[in-house]
């Protein structure tokens, strides 16, 4: 894996830039995927979207709009891109746009599996720091066309 990503050559059309968090994001992905089961390695990401989320205070919040504006201030920090609350009758829908789809340096496409769990472990937090109950949970209903489709309800 990591010797993959050493002999890696762009092509010019690439725009492909060494970026050092970036490669060493991607393997640690490479890592974790090639040493743990699917479900370890989920609540491996899932633990660390937790602890993205503990970066924010949350639970002084009581209006949609403005948990919305300092989540996605962190996202757009991070370049993560930003998010919208739909509310519905069982659930909170988030769409989440603009997360990048590729690292660079992510040979093995490891990103793709750990997004995922990365956004639905942050917010499940979130939710559950503004008061969410045991019986509640967040899912990631789907991912395509640079848009990422997250559920938290019963």
């Amino acid at each position: 894996m990591i010797r993959e990503a050493v002999e890696y050559q762009p092509a010019e059309t690439d725009q492909w830039t060494m970026d050092g968090l970036s490669l060493l994001t991607a393997m640690i992905g490479s890592e974790v995927f090639g040493t743990a089961t699917r479900g370890q390695a989920d609540a491996f990401f899932g633990a660390v979207g937790r602890r993205i989320a503990s970066l924010l205070q949350v639970a002084d919040i009581s209006d949609g709009d403005a948990l919305m504006a300092r989540i996605n201030r962190l996202w757009r920090t991070l370049g993560w891109g930003e998010a919208q609350l739909r509310m519905t009758d069982d659930a909170i829908m988030i769409q989440h746009v603009g997360l990048p789809e590729t690292l660079q340096g992510d040979v093995d496409g490891r990103w793709a599996d750990m997004a995922p769990p990365l956004l639905r472990g942050a917010y499940d937090a979130w939710f559950r720091a503004l008061g969410g109950g045991a019986d509640l949970h967040t899912s990631v209903l789907q991912w395509r066309d640079g848009i990422m489709e997250i559920r938290h309800g019963r």
